[in-house]
């Protein structure tokens, strides 16, 4: 018996009764997407775009099943394994294609520029080897990092009786800042919630100034965002110093919103703090959404 495809788990999850740019609104995902998947020309990597086709949200006709895209779609088995573990991983980011601060140090020293949202093509056939396993073991844990947070984060979401829609894309661009994961909540006063993930490698955790330097650069891009009353910002960190340095900086930032910083702690995979450190209107929260 020949396997179904992911194409035709996507044409039965959509239903002969709805029309694909329904589809396409239900779910968050792109109309182009859900096209390309049904004719078999793309296939994604992501397990938050099989979560999204088939979430309560999304009403995936004929019982199609995320467990049974990502399986049709030879989906890793880490990630198999995080959902059967009842983990909502939203979707795994592009930090991957991001050099951390400790590959833009190998590469700065090697005399090889490094734009700040990607890597020169030369970029790792100029390092040693062991360097290339050392970068490629901090983008593994990055990676590792957000996806396990956002998982957690969208989960408590959920257990607040908040109602949401993710928004998939290849990394989410809001006036000009670059977010992790955006989140559309349904019928509340805040409408948008934009999560940065902010994770400090082990072997750049031992320097405190780069930890929060690190933190405080992402931190500053946000003065570049318009002021908006309905949308709250929340910056993910899985380091107790950046947490702290930028917890003593609460009423202090520029950043005109709800701002809120969390702590999380990989190995436990849980949240251990969360602040505000500012507000649309100081001193008067809008409405905070609390995660723990």
């Amino acid at each position: 018996m020949s396997r179904i495809s992911v194409g035709e788990l996507v044409k039965q999850a959509k239903g002969e009764d709805r029309s694909l740019r329904a589809y396409a609104r239900d779910s968050g995902i792109d109309a182009a997407i859900i096209s390309k998947m049904i004719n078999g020309t793309y296939i994604p990597k992501k397990p938050g775009i099989y979560e999204a086709l088939t979430n309560p949200q999304a009403s995936p006709r004929g019982g199609v099943t995320c467990e049974q895209m990502m399986s049709a779609a030879g989906a890793s088995e880490e990630f198999q394994n995080g959902m059967s573990a009842g983990m909502s991983v939203g979707m795994l980011t592009t930090l991957a294609d991001i050099p951390s601060s400790a590959m833009i140090r190998v590469l700065h020293a090697r005399g090889i520029a490094a734009d700040c949202r990607g890597r020169s093509d030369n970029s790792y056939s100029a390092m040693k080897p062991e360097e290339i396993r050392r970068i490629q073991h901090i983008q593994s844990e990055v990676q590792r990092f957000t996806a396990i947070a956002n998982g957690i984060i969208l989960g408590n979401l959920g257990k607040q009786g908040l109602t949401f829609q993710l928004v998939h894309t290849d990394g989410v661009e809001v006036d000009q800042v670059h977010f992790d994961t955006c989140v559309r909540l349904m019928d509340h006063e805040i409408s948008e919630y934009l999560i940065k993930y902010a994770c400090i490698a082990d072997e750049e955790s031992v320097s405190q100034a780069l930890a929060e330097n690190t933190i405080r650069r992402m931190v500053e891009e946000l003065v570049f965002l318009k002021p908006l009353r309905t949308r709250i910002v929340s910056v993910v960190t899985n380091h107790p110093g950046a947490y702290d340095h930028l917890c003593a900086c609460k009423d202090q930032l520029s950043y005109n919103g709800e701002l809120s910083v969390l702590l999380f702690d990989l190995e436990k995979a849980m949240l251990l703090r969360e602040e505000y450190l500012a507000h649309y209107t100081a001193g008067d929260p809008v409405s905070e959404i609390h995660l723990i």
